[in-house]
């Protein structure tokens, strides 16, 4: 009888929460994870490559589907999750299209909250990097996009921002040529006050606050470029966040692409490579007018 009233109480919120709330989210993540893992849309093959000793140093990689370019392009995709859950194994059927439109994917993982904060997740984007740079002889910043979903777009706009990322990773190397981020909480200013911006950043009056706030480290560098698509029904990430980081982006750069989606939520955005065609159109068309990257 317990087990009768939860699903039906489960069911209830699932077609009365409005959207823009916590509660329509909840209730729309397991279809979410049921898609990821059971759809019938063609997945990728991936090889695994540890970048650390901790087991969830780690990336997967999958080859382009079409001839790479010369010299070749490559994604980073990172997942979402918190900053605490999810797993790149998961976004198999997400780097068989990104691979398909001629790039090399990289799918990471990385130390979760709360048991490890920015600090240490910074620490595993630079081994990240360095071990792309020592295992792949054809990878080169410049011809990098970083991109990803909530938490995965947050560290995508980081890893494309903080100057200092890179050259602490790769002293010699030059900023990633762009990054994509969707439903991403991208000024964790405007953020309501959650464990989960705690524990990854501490309090506002930390610095670590300040290093993991992509809107702290604008503008872009010189030559990159940027694609921001969000939901105005956003109920875990308020789209008040998104814009806040457009508008200083665009005080200094016109190569931001801000894309707001209408009765779009966090779960419809994640969905783009399942049901959500709109999304999936504008990541497909920003990817294939990216420049091509100079010789490293």
């Amino acid at each position: 009888m317990i087990v009768v009233l939860l699903l039906l109480s489960i069911f209830l919120l699932y077609v009365t929460a409005p959207r823009g709330t916590l509660w329509h989210e909840a209730t729309r993540l397991p279809v979410l994870w049921y898609q990821a893992l059971r759809s019938r849309q063609p997945k990728a093959t991936l090889k695994r490559i540890n970048y650390g000793p901790h087991l969830r140093q780690y990336y997967l990689y999958c080859e382009p589907k079409l001839p790479s370019a010369n010299p070749p392009r490559w994604i980073i995709y990172f997942h979402g999750g918190s900053w605490r859950w999810g797993k790149p194994d998961y976004f198999r059927v997400h780097a068989h299209i990104l691979a398909g439109l001629g790039y090399h994917v990289i799918l990471p993982s990385y130390r979760p909250c709360p048991q490890h904060n920015y600090s240490h997740i910074a620490a595993d984007l630079k081994a990240l990097l360095r071990n792309l740079d020592q295992k792949h002889a054809d990878w080169s910043p410049q011809a990098t996009i970083a991109g990803g979903m909530s938490a995965g777009g947050h560290l995508s706009a980081l890893m494309a921002l903080d100057a200092n990322l890179i050259r602490e990773a790769l002293p010699n190397a030059r900023s990633i040529a762009g990054f994509f981020a969707l439903g991403a909480p991208l000024d964790l200013e405007q953020m309501p006050k959650s464990f989960a911006i705690r524990d990854l950043a501490g309090s506002r009056e930390d610095p670590l606050f300040s290093k993991a706030n992509p809107a702290a480290h604008l503008p872009l560098q010189p030559q990159q470029r940027g694609l921001i698509i969000h939901g105005d029904q956003d109920g875990m990430v308020p789209v008040a966040a998104a814009r806040a980081f457009v508008q200083k982006a665009k005080g200094s750069s016109n190569d931001i692409a801000f894309h707001q989606i209408e009765r779009g939520t966090h779960l419809s955005i994640a969905a783009w490579p399942f049901q959500n065609e709109q999304v999936r159109q504008i990541i497909t068309n920003w990817l294939s007018q990216n420049p091509t990257p100079p010789k490293p």
